[in-house]
């Protein structure tokens, strides 16, 4: 067991995935509620599991719903204002002729989820065509919307990342113009657009993924520093699997060997086969063309931190890097030529200083030294 991590009580996690998948009985027995509280508020799905408790009635200790109550109606508050926002962008883009997917939260809300209380969000993710950034950013800047580059210059958001955010009052806006970091002339998802959806949702119209692109988008989250290993996505991914007729297993096959994604793929396919009950092809699985030391040690993996409190984000993401790409190489070549604004975020320093452009320049022998330290954050 690492430093500084504490495993779960078996009997949480027990439960937590009962919820998920709608199990009875739940299996409530030395049910320790605080600590629930913080695995659920860990993954980011305490608003789903306050929900869901509903349906048990008396069965449930009560201090569970007073614990988990106040981030239930949060969580509502907060996504009834974001979907107001969202359709204020939606109707302002299409009378700009800009062309605008909703991404994760939104999209996922809109269609997989039977009600906006089920699912948290912190902010509000779109897609749009790269070329029409500037369009966008001008329409962003007539709703009252400022860009918040959070210290760092914006060639760098424009060159190394696919993403910049906009903030207005109390709503966040991240505009992505991709799914992944750029990687050389190779195009990700090339056929996105031409296979995006219309739906009609309380008389608005709206484009979305596909199915099977709505699924690239939370594997390729992955690779963004963050908590990959909080259930959130996986519960996203396994509505999106379950409520599609017909998923189109092969273009996901397809592309994901074409953009050097299978890995990834695979890591986010295994959450939700582990974690919930949802018919994850097996013969899928095999055809991903991932070593079997790779694919033993996702599993390994997931298995030994899902489940664990007080983790390290930073520590996981590190031991994870090597995980979610094709190859080590790959893998190991974006450690060595990672933008400089990246390293600062990662490590906390302070951008654009002598003492952080020291430590970059020394940065293949300072990351794993730290590592090894165990100092990531």
């Amino acid at each position: 067991m690492d430093p500084g991590y504490s495993p779960v009580n078996i009997a949480e996690a027990g439960l937590l995935l009962d919820i998920f998948n709608d199990r009875r009985p739940l299996r409530l027995s030395n049910i320790k509620a605080d600590l629930f509280v913080e695995l659920a508020k860990l993954h980011n799905v305490t608003p789903l599991v306050f929900y869901k408790l509903q349906k048990h009635g008396q069965q449930v200790p009560e201090e569970l719903y007073l614990s988990l109550k106040p981030y239930y109606i949060g969580n509502l508050t907060t996504n009834l204002k974001f979907w107001k926002e969202f359709l204020k962008i939606n109707e302002a883009f299409k009378e700009n002729n800009i062309s605008l997917l909703p991404l994760k939260g939104v999209d996922i809300l809109a269609r997989f989820y039977p009600a906006f209380d089920l699912r948290s969000m912190v902010d509000i993710d779109i897609l749009i065509k790269e070329e029409q950034f500037t369009d966008a950013e001008k329409v962003l800047f007539s709703l009252g919307y400022q860009k918040n580059l959070r210290g760092l210059k914006e060639e760098y958001w424009r060159k190394h990342q696919c993403h910049i955010a906009f903030y207005k009052e109390r709503a966040v806006l991240e505009v992505h113009w991709g799914l992944d970091f750029k990687r050389g002339d190779r195009v990700i998802l090339p056929r996105i657009w031409e296979r995006m959806q219309q739906i009609e949702l309380r008389n608005h119209k709206i484009n979305t993924f596909s199915p099977e692109d709505a699924i690239f988008s939370f594997a390729l989250h992955l690779r963004r520093y963050g908590n990959i290993l909080a259930l959130k996505q996986v519960l996203d991914a396994a509505q999106i699997i379950n409520k599609t007729t017909d998923f189109d297993w092969s273009y996901v096959l397809e592309e994901s060997k074409r953009g050097r994604m299978e890995a990834t793929l695979y890591f986010l396919l295994t959450q939700v086969l582990l974690f919930t009950d949802t018919p994850v092809p097996e013969d899928i699985l095999k055809r991903l063309q991932v070593p079997f030391w790779q694919k033993k040690l996702i599993r390994k993996f997931l298995l030994k931190n899902t489940f664990l409190t007080e983790p390290s984000c930073k520590r996981n993401y590190l031991k994870a890097h090597f995980l979610l790409y094709d190859t080590l190489l790959e893998a190991l070549l974006y450690l060595i030529n990672i933008p400089y604004e990246q390293f600062c975020k990662f490590y906390n320093f302070k951008p654009y200083t002598a003492a952080s452009r020291l430590l970059y320049n020394l940065r293949l022998f300072y990351m794993p030294l730290r590592h090894i330290l165990g100092r990531t954050g």
